[in-house]
């Protein structure tokens, strides 16, 4: 899987976990019973994330590997990121990393010398 189609998953798969949160928060607010808003949204993102990779792959008839499982949970943990911290801030990391990897993120840290 691409960076491209990991980044709009997770994009797809965070609106989706938001939606659900709420409505279990309404709900739970509605039968006066108390929770954790971030452990909420753990649960659900984990859920959600695999849930929707496994039938992705199950449509896709993608051969199961050890590469695709390491997509998995990273896409899994990265949603549990979102859910907690916000789509923003987990892209701008994933990009950081991403570049530095590269080579192409040293340049903000170095003074052009022209």
């Amino acid at each position: 899987m691409t960076i491209e189609f990991l980044s709009t998953a997770l994009l797809v798969i965070s609106f989706i976990t938001g939606l659900i949160v709420e409505a279990v928060k309404k709900i739970l607010d509605s039968k006066n019973k108390k929770y954790s808003s971030n452990v909420l949204a753990i649960i659900v993102s984990v859920v959600v994330s695999l849930a929707s990779s496994v039938a992705y792959v199950f449509i896709k008839h993608i051969p199961f590997s050890a590469m695709l499982v390491v997509e998995i949970v990273g896409l899994t943990i990265c949603s549990f990121l979102v859910a907690t911290l916000g789509y923003d801030k987990v892209m701008q990391t994933i990009k950081q990393f991403l570049s530095r990897k590269n080579g192409d993120g040293d340049s903000d840290d170095k003074t052009d010398n022209k």
